[in-house]
């Protein structure tokens, strides 16, 4: 065989296990590229599979801090591919702790507390210039922005939870027409506290001494405070009084709340509601008429209550001349006027803090247009049982309280120099 032959097949022997050994190869790096794409592709699964379950158990701990302890169990166990068999898997371990949280709650067997405001000032400066509203009775009977803001810490310290004024009753279901107290179970060291505000109508008097000027819908689906600033421009805010910045508060400390409670807005009539005259015959009314039902049912779905504070707020509920005649008038026209654009309800907050006896004519008439819970002003921090009402007194927390019950504000709810805001002139009251 020639020398060229020999080499050439030696050349071709090569060339073929060259080719075998790159085919090898290739098949290697194919498999090993797979591989490597598959672990890719599973910590990829691992990754979002872990994302889901961190969103999850954060969803799931705001609900459970709110007390929305079923809810939160329902939330967890909503995606079995998230729950692991190990033993301190996060999901389970958090349905162990929120199992245990709602077998501790205690039955609550302490004072009432019941606490109300009046709408916010916002700015100081013109609510207690004298020149509009004599500052006098700002200073009594109001409280700023800037004091409700301090109270709320200090009342979460003190280990209060909002909590709804309507779930303090229920129908009796062996006595038609009659309601009884229902219990009240929070975790242990936590005292539920009712809130209100008297007069959520932004009155024309009003308007030039720094408060809001009326609630809004705002583009984000949420209720702000439309205001008028020193210098003339209309702005929406967020801290224009006590429901948005209650809101926000709550948002950021779900623990305050019990399942999502905020507070009563109690409205008179007689310059409308919520800031919008739709009791006046206006060409606006048909539209501003929607506009209250949209702001009251946001209102409502987000942890607030709607309370009849009479329409008038006449002097004759405070003075006492108040006739049989007046207060039908009054009632039936709240509930004619008012009632069908923010909703019906049970609460009545009386108008000057009026009480009356159980059976005085004028307050069984209350009654019989379905008000089941009557809340005047007062301090004795309990509920008085009249079979188909209760009586709830509740406190104010404003400039007269804060000047002249210091003692009973530090013993209940804060320290007064740790709130008072340093625009409010001395109290003066003779």
């Amino acid at each position: 065989m020639k020398k060229s032959m020999k080499a050439a097949i030696i050349l071709g022997l090569v060339a073929i296990v060259s080719a075998g050994i790159l085919i090898a190869y290739q098949s290697v790096s194919a498999a090993s590229y797979a591989q490597a794409k598959e672990e890719e592709a599973r910590q990829e699964r691992e990754q979002i599979q872990e994302q889901k379950k961190k969103d999850l158990l954060e969803k799931a701990e705001k609900l459970y801090q709110g007390y929305f302890y079923d809810e939160a169990i329902a939330l967890l166990q909503s995606d079995p591919t998230l729950v692991t068999t190990e033993a301190d898997d996060a999901i389970t371990l958090k349905i162990d702790e929120i199992t245990k949280a709602e077998a501790s709650l205690i039955k609550y067997e302490g004072p009432i507390e019941h606490v109300f405001f009046h709408s916010l000032i916002i700015y100081p400066e013109l609510a207690f210039d004298n020149k509009g509203h004599p500052a006098q009775g700002y200073n009594m009977w109001m409280t700023t922005v800037s004091e409700f803001k301090k109270m709320l810490p200090e009342l979460q310290k003190r280990g209060y939870v909002l909590y709804p004024l309507t779930e303090y009753i229920e129908q009796d279901p062996g006595n038609p027409g009659m309601i009884k107290l229902k219990d009240i179970y929070l975790p242990p060291g936590k005292v539920p506290l009712v809130l209100s505000v008297d007069d959520v109508n932004y009155y024309d008097y009003m308007k030039p001494d720094g408060f809001a000027n009326r609630l809004v819908l705002g583009d984000d689906g949420r209720v702000w405070t439309e205001v008028i600033t020193p210098e003339g421009k209309t702005t929406l805010t967020r801290d224009g009084d006590v429901m948005p910045i209650l809101d926000d508060y709550v948002d950021a400390h779900p623990d305050f709340s019990w399942k999502g409670a905020k507070g009563t807005l109690a409205l008179t009539g007689y310059q409308g509601a919520l800031g919008y005259r739709i009791t006046d015959g206006l060409p606006q009314e048909a539209e501003w008429k929607q506009t209250v039902t949209k702001i009251a049912d946001t209102l409502k779905a987000n942890g607030w209550s709607i309370a009849c504070h009479s329409y008038t707020h006449n002097g004759y509920f405070r003075d006492g001349t108040l006739t049989m005649k007046q207060i039908k008038y009054d009632t039936d026209r709240w509930i004619e006027k008012i009632a069908p654009y923010v909703g019906s309800t049970n609460i009545y907050i009386s108008p000057f803090g009026v009480n009356f006896k159980k059976d005085d004519p004028r307050y069984r008439y209350l009654m019989e247009k379905g008000y089941q819970i009557y809340c005047p002003v007062g301090n004795g921090r309990r509920i008085t049982w009249n079979g188909d009402n209760i009586v709830m007194p509740r406190v104010n927390l404003d400039g007269y309280s804060m000047n002249k019950r210091a003692a009973e504000l530090e013993a209940h709810y804060f320290n007064v120099t740790d709130v008072l805001d340093a625009k409010r002139p001395a109290l003066k009251v003779d």
